[in-house]
This record gives structure tokens, C-alpha cells and sequence, in this order.
């Protein structure tokens, strides 16, 4: 048997392969105005005694909400602020039938809960429109209200036949009494 040596040839590769430009791009899609003109109402991580008008719950990491690193899994936050829009939506007005449904949801994670961490959500419906409520919602570590997370979302309220409706007048009402008295007390 003869041993043959085995070459190789290396070639250059770019990686990942530029795409060529084309004229037939898909358009970014913008937020409402009222998401990309306003800012958060908390901008710090010790902001909780300046937000007024919000709904506040108290809440405890348990052992099955963490991955395998220890600290609690992304998709358990949603729950959290889910969790914590429905309470938002009970006070607003909304009933148990009600039937919502979240259009968009963005979340900023800025730091992680680890077991049995106690922490508390923040949230409130910060504008709305004809048919949709613009929520504002917060996760913060106690006891040194280190903030956690911040959160961003879009709702709407459903027929029977799953198609969004009008804000019925006394939500539109409740909310828009909440947000001016908040606006009175930062005066």
C-alpha cells in the first residue's frame, strides 16, 4: 500500500455572502408617533416614587421560572408583564370576558432576576386611540428598586370573531381622567 499525502486547497470566503442591491427593498415599518416621539416615564434606575398613575404589584421569583443558568428565563418576563397588563386593563375598567389582545410587545432587558429575588411591576396604559392602548410597563428588583426591565406594547380589544373593536367610552374616559391627573402632579 502506498500512502498518498492528502492536499488541500484553502479558498477565500466571505462570509456571509453580500446580497446585490436591488430597487425592490421592503420598507421599514414605522411605530404611531406616539411610540417613537415618547419617552419612557422612567429613565432611571431609581425612578419608582416619581411614577404616579401606575398599577403596582409585588411579586417573588419561584424556583421553575429559572433556565438552567440560574437567573429567570426571558419568556417568563412576558408572563410577568402580561400578568401585570391584565391587572392594568381590571382597574381601567375591563372585565374578566373581556377578550385583549397584544399587537406588539417590545421588551429591554436590562438586568436579570435570580432565584427568589422579590420585585415589582409598574404599568399603566400611557395613551390611546380610537381602538388601541398604548401601555408603558416596568420591572423593578427589590429593595433597592434596581430596574429590570422596561417594556413597550400595543393592545387592542376583540369581537367575538377575533376582530378588533372601538375602545368602548368609559375605558377611553377612565384612562384619559388617570393620565390627567398624572399630568397634573408632574406640573
Amino acid at each position: 500500500m502506498s500512502h498518498h499525502p492528502i492536499t488541500t486547497t484553502q479558498t477565500q470566503l466571505s462570509f456571509p455572502a453580500a446580497a446585490p442591491i436591488t430597487s425592490h427593498r421592503i420598507p421599514r415599518r414605522q411605530p404611531p408617533l406616539s411610540m417613537r416621539r415618547r419617552r419612557l416615564a422612567c429613565n432611571s434606575s431609581k425612578c419608582r416614587n416619581g411614577m404616579v398613575g401606575f398599577h403596582e404589584m409585588e411579586l417573588q421569583v419561584r424556583e421553575y421560572e429559572l433556565d438552567q443558568f440560574g437567573v429567570v428565563n426571558n419568556a417568563v418576563y412576558a408572563n410577568y408583564i402580561e400578568n401585570g397588563m391584565f391587572q392594568v386593563f381590571y382597574m381601567v375598567g375591563f372585565s374578566d370576558e373581556a377578550r385583549l389582545a397584544i399587537l406588539e410587545s417590545s421588551y429591554k432587558f436590562i438586568a436579570p432576576l435570580r432565584k427568589k429575588d422579590k420585585f415589582f411591576f409598574k404599568g399603566r396604559i400611557y395613551e390611546c386611540s380610537p381602538a388601541r392602548m398604548y401601555l408603558e410597563n416596568f420591572i423593578f428588583r427589590l429593595p433597592n428598586q434596581e430596574l429590570i426591565l422596561e417594556n413597550k406594547a400595543i393592545v387592542v380589544v376583540l369581537d367575538k370573531s377575533s376582530h378588533p373593536l372601538r375602545l368602548p367610552p368609559f375605558v377611553k374616559s377612565r384612562i384619559d381622567e388617570l393620565n390627567k391627573r398624572d399630568n397634573q402632579h408632574l406640573l
